[in-house]
């Protein structure tokens, strides 16, 4: 067991209460704007916004954390954010639901990008793939914890109600960060030096190329119905919230167990076997997730597909970032969180669409599938450099 650093300690208990009333969020939010009248296209409306809101403002926020300081823009954003809960929740008009939304997606989606790339600050290479692994496995069994608690809380204290307590609790949780250093600024970086990729070399171009393809690839096969998992199980199986809760549970603990197993299996197997098998069995899980309405087996087929892809994600997204310069890290990973959130927004209009036409969960599940495979391909591509590079022994050598 390797032990991990004081700060480091700190920074995952701050992202474990701010997952935790964010997955809160996530499970009650839809439901809400359902509650009150608004119909699956709205709702994905209000999703697609949320995304390009991501996408756009997520690039300002990387680049003010690689200029400014990683700390202070997860503090901004952590009270933005839940502000911002509470306004959409005591004014629920369609043209502040929108126009906040926008804001809110992007504050909402800086803390995972500012997260990963402090990490990468404060690790080096003997204890950052296991910092990466208990970072996420935290971030999805805090996952399990938000989303039964916010299908009870839903159901017993009302949805509404429970969207306030949300949002006060994410405003106050930087509090968790008051004994973390600042990371180091770089006053240097801007707009243009972002976007000029003549001062990478070949390999880093090539790595920075097929992530964003790969990253594209599973947004929008992801969008097509992961932001809508609460109203799937609604329309499918006509689902409490608690049971909603419990099942969108079942999957995020899943993705947590194997997410703090991965340093673990990608020292075993090897970190491309490991990533690349798992990934494979995404796809049919996707395909049968488009016939199989018994509401057990989907449930189960819904938490393997969940899981086997998360679980893979923190060996990819340590081993990328450690291939990349350190000082544009946030600024790289802002690109591909724009990458990530403009693609889902398309995908979130889509499934507005889709999801009222006669078997239109089939369709959405189908395309889906395609599209898991076609991002299967590029994540091959990818982890040609790194294999060569030499970055995956260093990150995963195993030492047995």
């Amino acid at each position: 067991m390797i032990k991990l650093p004081s700060k480091v300690i700190s920074l995952l208990i701050f992202s474990s209460i701010s997952s935790s009333f964010w997955a809160i969020y996530k499970v009650v939010f839809n439901l809400f704007l359902g509650d009150i009248g608004y119909t699956n296209q709205f709702i994905g409306q209000v999703t697609s916004v949320e995304m390009l809101g991501s996408a756009i403002l997520g690039i300002i926020i990387g680049i003010l954390g690689d200029k400014i300081g990683k700390k202070k823009m997860l503090l901004i954003s952590s009270m933005g954010f839940g502000i911002l809960i509470l306004i959409r929740s005591i004014f629920p008009y369609k043209f502040i639901l929108l126009f906040l939304g926008f804001i809110s997606g992007g504050v909402m989606s800086s803390r995972t990008l500012l997260l990963n790339s402090y990490i990468i600050d404060i690790t080096d290479h003997s204890i950052r793939g296991t910092a990466f692994g208990y970072n996420f496995a935290i971030f999805m069994g805090s996952g399990v914890l938000g989303n039964f608690v916010g299908g009870y809380m839903g159901e017993y204290f009302g949805l509404k109600a429970t969207l306030y307590i949300t949002g006060i609790c994410y405003a106050v949780s930087p509090i968790f960060l008051r004994k973390i250093s600042e990371s180091t600024g770089d006053k240097n970086i801007s707009f243009k030096k972002v976007f000029d990729f003549s001062e990478y070399n070949k390999d880093e171009r090539y790595i920075i190329k097929f992530y964003l393809l790969r990253t594209i690839a599973v947004a929008f096969g992801a969008g097509l119905f992961v932001n809508f998992g609460s109203v799937i199980y609604r329309d499918l199986f006509d689902m409490s919230p608690s049971l909603i809760g419990i099942s969108l549970s079942i999957a995020q603990f899943g993705a947590a167990v194997g997410s703090a197993l991965s340093p673990i299996l990608s020292k075993r197997f090897g970190p491309f076997k490991y990533t690349f098998i798992l990934n494979s069995l995404v796809i049919p899980l996707i395909i049968g997730l488009g016939f199989i309405r018994i509401p057990l087996l989907f449930i189960v087929l819904y938490a393997l597909r969940f899981t086997f892809m998360n679980m893979t994600t923190p060996v990819e997204t340590s081993s990328v970032l450690s291939s990349l310069p350190k000082s544009r890290i946030t600024s790289i990973n802002s690109l591909k969180n724009a990458a990530n959130f403009l693609t889902r927004s398309l995908a979130a209009t889509i499934f507005g669409v889709v999801s009222m036409l006669p078997q239109g969960y089939t369709y959405l599940f189908l395309i889906s599938s395609v599209f898991y495979a076609i991002a299967l391909f590029f994540m091959h591509k990818l982890f040609i450099p790194l294999k060569k590079s030499g970055i995956l022994n260093k990150l995963y050598k195993n030492n047995s």
